[in-house]
């Protein structure tokens, strides 16, 4: 087996394929502070990254503070009506200009020296401006709030890139509209709600392990045994034989467990919430029959949400969504939130229940990754052996109009995927 020297790696002369071979990847990828940094360059800086959802910002003057990467933003939708993604620094002394999680505001203060910036990120007000003299006039336009060039969203869900220039979001996107789509198929209205405040979980392991980890069908069986001893009965059978079950790499780094064959089989509502009757929740099929009539309702109600990566921090856990903040090289903040309903107070009820459940502080679900993904970061520090194997279910895979599926729901087909963009992007010249 190939052995790696135990050296810093040069961001320079970085060789992606020392890392990452097909069907393994090698513990470095985890632990190395060089390459978690070449990560934040790569990945985070260059490419498209989730930052917010359009029912979060829908009035003129609010914004959301995110992350991406390192970099701290605030996406605001400005008195123009248009959303922008501003760094959150003030271009005086680089103080965070905005602090609270969410608001509404005309204009951004600095605390430090009260230097005022419009929601549209232009420099309006500096207190006792004239110490600086005649020639800051000519220079106040250059201290607008830096920006994001590229700002983009796709069914409610918004998108920026550090990067003047790439591909589109569209194109970044690829086969993963159709996850989006299939969300918002299941809306009366074709869109959703994020705004139930996000739950946030702090996770002491590598941010990959994180998002992995949530379209891994292998682990279900063991990390979750006691929600299966718990909750009778299971949506499906967990033992990959016994269901109809596959993974798929959708290209680009997007993957998913798609449960649909299974349903269509079962032809069965709602088996993906809690096999619900139709007679409890009158006014959603209602409103739903009415925006898409009884065939298209009938089948969304049996296919059910996605369970869905986005690459590379946004994943759809069916009526959940996660977005995923890399912290350092061993931390990982994982936010995540119900998708809801627009003017369906009795279902939302019950996603918001239901995602407390699994979501929550004492969630049965994020609870158990949880400490799987700390165990997985804490075994990395021994250093023998070199690799983490991959390779479950290589053999089988198989390539159709979708991308590279896999019948067998425990096939590490999906994670192949991801380490596949992952070499494309991680390993292109700087």
């Amino acid at each position: 087996m190939t052995t790696i020297e135990s050296t810093p790696i040069s961001l320079e002369d970085f060789d992606v394929a020392g890392v990452v071979q097909e069907g393994r990847v090698h513990g470095s990828v985890y632990t190395s502070p060089e390459i978690f940094q070449r990560e934040l360059e790569t990945i985070f800086r260059t490419g498209w990254v989730y930052v917010a959802h359009e029912s979060e910002i829908s009035e003129t003057g609010d914004y959301v503070t995110r992350v991406i990467g390192k970099d701290p933003v605030v996406v605001s939708r400005g008195k123009d009506d248009q959303v922008r993604v501003l760094l959150n620094r003030c271009t005086h002394r680089a103080n965070k200009l905005c602090n609270a999680e969410k608001g509404n505001a005309t204009s951004y203060r600095c605390p430090y020296h009260g230097w005022t910036f419009s929601n549209q990120g232009s420099l309006t007000a500096v207190p006792m401006r004239d110490g600086y003299g005649e020639t800051f006039k000519k220079a106040k336009s250059e201290l607008s709030l830096a920006e994001a060039p590229r700002v983009d969203s796709y069914g409610g869900f918004i998108f920026a890139s550090l990067a003047a220039e790439g591909v589109t979001l569209r194109e970044h996107l690829g086969r993963a509209t159709g996850a989006i789509d299939r969300l918002l198929a299941l809306s009366p209205t074709g869109t959703i709600d994020l705004r139930a405040n996000w739950m946030k979980h702090h996770h002491r392991a590598n941010w990959k392990m994180v998002v992995e980890n949530n379209v891994d069908g292998y682990h279900a069986l063991f990390t979750h045994a006691s929600v299966y001893d718990a909750v009778r009965p299971a949506k499906v059978s967990h033992v990959p034989s016994k269901v109809a079950v596959v993974v798929r790499d959708l290209e680009q780094g997007h993957s998913e467990i798609d449960y649909s064959a299974e349903y269509r089989k079962l032809d069965e509502e709602f088996v993906w919430y809690g096999r619900a009757p139709r007679e409890k929740l009158p006014e959603y099929i209602e409103a739903m029959e009415a925006a898409y009539g009884p065939e298209k309702t009938h089948q969304a109600l049996v296919v059910g949400p996605p369970h869905t990566l986005i690459w590379p921090n946004l994943f759809l856990a069916e009526m959940n969504i996660m977005y995923v903040e890399p912290v350092s090289v061993d931390e990982t903040i994982a936010y995540t939130t119900a998708a809801l309903f627009p003017g369906q107070d009795r279902m939302n009820q019950k996603m918001l229940r239901r995602a407390e459940g699994a979501m929550g502080p004492a969630g049965f679900l994020i609870a158990d990754d949880g400490e799987i993904g700390m165990r997985n970061q804490a075994g990395l520090a021994a250093e023998e052996p070199e690799w983490l194997i991959l390779a479950r279910g290589i053999e089988t895979d198989e390539t159709d109009e979708t991308g590279i599926v896999n019948s067998d729901k425990s096939a590490e087909t999906p994670q192949r995927g991801f380490y596949r963009q992952w070499a494309k992007v991680v390993g292109q010249e700087k």
